[in-house]
């Protein structure tokens, strides 16, 4: 998959679906909900303050006749009352203005959440100018303390993503800050032993190698130079960045000084999740809504 405008045109194959939007009284998103509905990708369920989701709709002039409008005045009764909803007759959600700890702890609520038994992990798709394709990259949102049970986790939520957008054997990347084995980088242990269980035929459908520094699994030049064999480099779709830090400064570094698009998404609940920064353009609300249409896998909206 090679750019957002070929996840949106694959969004639109999967036919329109409905988009549960919590605390969506803000501008910037009701424009990336007006941007998908204009493309024809989603039936809007709005959840928060209806006089100011009104309000904020009326500045980007999106048309309320065929949007649904839950009323909700604090944050918690807009969670639940959103999660309600998505797990009835929604196909995915999507965060507003809603704090991200709020909204993930809604998401894991043990009574009304919608937790499925599996770790979550944060995706981020990120489309890079000098790059052929979308990279996915985890975990900058999530998950702060990684261990080797966790690390597996993220990779078959990856798995599972990128297979159901059509990637079928998606290139792994597992980084580091080189390729080489050390006792004090639990990053590059975890990583050698990642590949041993692949090798063994204990992690299917996808090719892993690593550890690897940034510029191999992104970069052929690199890895010859570095006399590395790959399958997987200047070819690779998903990233497993050492740490919540790493992976966090690095997406926002690209976003805020390459021109990098976007999108957001948490994978492992019972329903696609989009999950975004308050702070996100629309054009990045519009590439993860387009994100949370191609997952879902309901035939018909709502169903």
């Amino acid at each position: 998959m090679k750019s957002f405008n070929e996840l949106i045109a694959t969004a639109k194959r999967n036919g329109k679906k409905r988009c549960v939007v919590i605390m969506a009284q803000d501008s910037t998103v009701l424009e990336g909900v007006k941007l998908a509905q204009e493309l024809d990708l989603i039936y809007p369920v709005l959840v928060g303050d209806q006089t100011s989701i009104k309000e904020h709709a009326k500045t980007v002039d999106l048309d309320l006749d065929n949007v649904e409008i839950h009323n909700a005045t604090e944050e918690s009764e807009a969670l639940e009352k959103g999660i309600e909803l998505v797990k009835e007759k929604g196909d995915f959600l999507m965060k507003g203005m809603v704090s991200t700890s709020a909204f993930l702890k809604g998401v894991l609520n043990r009574d009304w959440g919608l937790r499925t038994g599996k770790i979550l992990s944060h995706i981020a798709v990120l489309e890079i100018p000098e790059y052929a394709k979308l990279i996915f990259m985890s975990d900058g949102g999530m998950n702060p303390k990684l261990d080797l049970n966790i690390r597996l986790n993220i990779i078959n939520n990856a798995i599972e993503t990128l297979r159901m957008l059509g990637i079928e054997e998606p290139k792994i990347g597992l980084i580091a800050a080189s390729e080489t084995v050390h006792p004090d980088m639990p990053e590059t242990i975890d990583a050698a032993e990642i590949v041993k269980l692949y090798k063994n035929g204990e992690i299917k459908n996808c090719i892993i190698e690593g550890p690897f520094g940034f510029d191999v699994p992104i970069s052929k030049e690199a890895a010859e130079h570095k006399k590395i064999q790959s399958k997987i480099a200047g070819e690779v779709d998903f990233l497993l960045m050492p740490s919540i830090s790493a992976a966090n400064i690095w997406a926002k570094g690209l976003i805020c000084f390459a021109n990098t698009k976007a999108a957001g998404m948490v994978a492992g609940a019972a329903k696609p999740v989009i999950m975004l920064s308050r702070t996100d353009k629309p054009e990045t609300k519009l590439n993860s809504i387009a994100l949370g249409v191609a997952l879902s896998t309901s035939k018909e909206p709502g169903v």
